[in-house]
């Protein structure tokens, strides 16, 4: 027993779980890629009209405090998006690197940066696993991603991130099926005959990382359910999701959201609780 356990801890056991899922995602019909989702303009405009500044400003509040990020320090922004997280530390004096491979996120990222007038902030226009070492320069005090670990292999892309941090690693992912998953699982049958496979969640990574050696610390967090200014706009924003190309498929969202979305004081809300993880961990203090 002693041994087969200590076989199943040096292997790769989970990160291979992680890289079935991705796969079976993959293998879906109707499925498309969080990169190519992300690449369409409309759909990151729309997402960033469906943020209010209040709720995300909160939001990234408390994952500032959580991380004790210092005013200027050396910052590593993976999936940087928008600018987030990465313009507000500009603003705060600290040298800001993006890795963003979306044009539409980056032509978003430039609007929002000039309309805040804060500092000025590099830019890698790539794919976390295409970006080299000559790239980045030299090592962060802050490694972060947040909900941008798209990765295929998730073990390769920790060890770069390791790599290229003097301080601190913070990863920011779901720890139950967000509600954009629950709502495909519950369509997908409907619409393309298939079961939708998921995402692997946090319990699968924290996995990972101890496989790797990397014993990280762990937050929880309890996270709002999105807000609809309408039941169209929920329709909208899932018919692009789910690749709805059809009336059909529409008519069984219109449908299925007048069920489940509920009036609230903003507008309509999606049922369900959704929680994250944030993980972090001192790549240097167990080397």
């Amino acid at each position: 027993m002693d041994s087969e356990i200590t076989l199943r801890s040096d292997s790769r056991y989970w990160r291979d779980i992680w890289r079935q899922m991705k796969l079976a995602r993959m293998a879906t019909p109707g499925f498309e890629s969080a990169g190519a989702y992300w690449s369409n303009k409309k759909n990151v405009t729309d997402h960033v009209k469906s943020r209010t500044r209040q709720s995300w400003q909160g939001k990234v509040d408390v994952q500032f405090r959580a991380m004790n990020i210092p005013a200027g320090a050396r910052v590593l922004d993976i999936g940087g998006g928008t600018g987030t997280h990465a313009i507000p530390l500009a603003a705060m004096g600290c040298d800001v690197t993006v890795v963003e491979p979306s044009a539409a996120m980056r032509e978003e990222l430039q609007k929002n940066l000039t309309v805040s007038g804060a500092g000025p902030l590099a830019v890698i226009p790539s794919r976390w696993e295409d970006v080299s070492r000559e790239e980045l320069g030299g090592p962060f005090d802050i490694v972060m991603a947040s909900y941008s670990l798209s990765m295929m292999d998730i073990g390769e892309a920790i060890e770069k991130m390791e790599a290229c941090c003097r301080g601190t690693v913070h990863l920011f992912w779901f720890l139950t099926s967000p509600s954009w998953a629950r709502v495909s699982r519950d369509l997908w049958p409907r619409l393309y005959g298939r079961n939708y496979p998921g995402e692997p969640l946090a319990d699968c990574l924290w996995q990972i990382l101890y496989e790797m050696g990397i014993y990280a610390n762990l937050m929880t967090e309890r996270k709002k359910e999105t807000i609809y200014q309408s039941i169209e706009d929920a329709v909208g924003e899932y018919s692009r999701r789910l690749n709805c190309t059809t009336k059909e498929p529409e008519e069984i969202l219109g449908e299925y959201f007048r069920q489940q979305l509920h009036p609230c004081g903003k507008g309509y809300e999606l049922g369900g609780v959704s929680c994250s993880a944030h993980i972090w961990w001192d790549p240097a203090g167990r080397r």
